[in-house]
């Protein structure tokens, strides 16, 4: 009876470990073969047929299609570019360009994975049609809870944040752009106590 209980207490030690490292590795890993530009984070070949399964689960988890590596490819952020962790009390600058894609569209996410429930009047989705740019192609986007000019992602809510951007048919997915890409940096503004 006393080996069956310590084996009972061996096994349940096991899966708590193995749960515990997986459930870590899913969460904060980036995945295999992720490349990685200031604050943002794309897996190339997460739409491919040979996905590691650790991204498979993270997609799951996040409730993300990965997009075919002939349709695009999606870059997150959960941190700043000074390496702060992303949240709907914060306003933030994103500033910069994009590399080259026929169609862009940046999304504000909250911590359950949906899109971020936008302030009265604003959205919190921006697509590249509906963007102001500078002469240079450059942009400034404000993600912010208050009404910004511009182009404006408005928060109503806390909590973390997540910013995907999606890039639509980019020779960056081809491995020809993955040199020096360009990305939008991302900073921190006034935050609510």
């Amino acid at each position: 009876m006393r080996a069956l209980i310590v084996a009972l207490l061996i096994a349940a030690a096991g899966l708590a470990l193995g749960g515990a490292s997986a459930w870590y590795t899913i969460a904060r890993s980036q995945g295999f073969g992720a490349i990685t530009i200031g604050p943002w984070t794309a897996i190339p070949f997460a739409g491919a047929g040979e996905i590691d399964p650790y991204t498979i689960a993270k997609s799951v988890i996040e409730g993300s299609v990965p997009l075919g590596a002939s349709e695009g490819l999606a870059f997150n952020a959960v941190t700043d570019s000074d390496g702060r962790e992303l949240t709907m009390r914060c306003d933030y600058e994103i500033e910069g360009a994009t590399p080259a894609a026929r169609l862009w569209t940046l999304v504000a996410y909250g911590a359950d994975g949906r899109p971020a429930q936008p302030a009265q009047g604003g959205v919190a989705a921006l697509w590249s049609g509906a963007a102001l740019r500078y002469p240079d192609g450059s942009f400034r986007i404000s993600v912010s809870r208050h009404p910004r000019p511009g182009n404006w992602l408005a928060l109503a809510s806390g909590g973390p944040l997540r910013l995907t951007l999606r890039l639509y048919d980019t020779p960056v997915t081809g491995g020809s752009s993955l040199i020096n890409p360009r990305m939008p940096s991302i900073r921190r503004g006034d935050c609510l106590p």
